[in-house]
């Protein structure tokens, strides 16, 4: 049972770990919309279950496993069980797992070849790892509980690249239509516009669009402003302003959609915890 079905969430990131997000957190009625993260999704459940809908189908992960998440892909989350779900969750910067093992002799893709993971040993390490960065531990300790958890994930679950170029083969419009989003996050883009650039109809377009991605281009959007605001943030911008910046109808439109991807408000994201 998740000790007193208290919600609870925290996320935040570490001080001179550049390239890390961590989340500590406890729901039981809350849930997730469909959403992805920039970063490789690494979590631990601690207590309870949590489902998601991934690739396609409803996964639930029991106590005492792992789960990963693929950096682009979408998902959900909610409980997978009566009592809820207590987790830890590690968003690792592609670019920071480059970097990492930027001297091995085998380039190492930033991906995991399975959602979910049942290894206790490995379990137990990224556990303590998590608690070393929310603790008052030495910076010695994190870097080497990061290095043997990093080398242990990846060499046995790692260099998955096939798997996510199958799932993320993109048809040539619908990559014309996310990288017109991406272009155009600040702006109320139309379906006129993108049925436009792309050359389908407004049918064909939003059908494609939702066939590979798994959402329409107005939850993608959506999504994209959700993102940069997150980055916004981090740069010290107020709530209000970060809003009015990234074409929010209000700021509980903001607050809102926020929560629903990342478990947190943005007035409590924080740097550290």
């Amino acid at each position: 049972m998740v000790a007193g079905n208290r919600e609870f969430s925290t996320l935040w990131r570490p001080a001179r770990f550049s390239g890390i997000e961590l989340l500590s957190a406890s729901f039981t009625q809350f849930e997730f919309s469909r959403h992805w993260h920039e970063e490789l999704a690494i979590g631990v459940i601690e207590a309870g279950a949590e489902g998601l809908f991934y690739r396609g189908s409803n996964i639930v992960v029991p106590q005492r496993h792992i789960v990963a998440i693929n950096p682009a892909e979408v998902h959900t989350g909610f409980a997978g069980s009566e009592h809820g779900w207590r987790y830890r969750m590690f968003y690792f910067a592609p670019e920071m797992i480059e970097q990492h093992f930027a001297d091995s002799k085998k380039a190492v893709d930033p991906v995991i070849d399975r959602s979910v993971i049942n290894n206790p040993a490995l379990f137990d390490l990224l556990l303590q790892l998590h608690v070393a960065f929310e603790a008052a531990s030495f910076d010695l300790t994190k870097h080497s509980l990061l290095t043997v958890a990093l080398e242990s994930l990846f060499s046995q679950y790692g260099n998955a690249g096939h798997d996510t170029d199958k799932i993320g083969h993109t048809q040539k419009h619908t990559g014309v239509i996310r990288d017109y989003l991406h272009d155009n996050w600040q702006a109320n883009v139309t379906l006129d516009e993108l049925e436009i650039v792309s050359g389908l109809t407004k049918f064909k377009l939003i059908r494609a669009f939702k066939s590979h991605y798994g959402l329409t281009p107005h939850q993608f959007l959506l999504l994209t402003k959700v993102q940069k605001a997150k980055k916004l943030l981090l740069d010290g911008h107020s709530c209000v302003d970060t809003a009015l910046n990234c074409g929010f109808f209000d700021q509980s439109h903001f607050t809102r959609n926020f929560k629903r991807a990342f478990g947190v408000p943005p007035k409590h994201y924080a740097i550290q915890p």
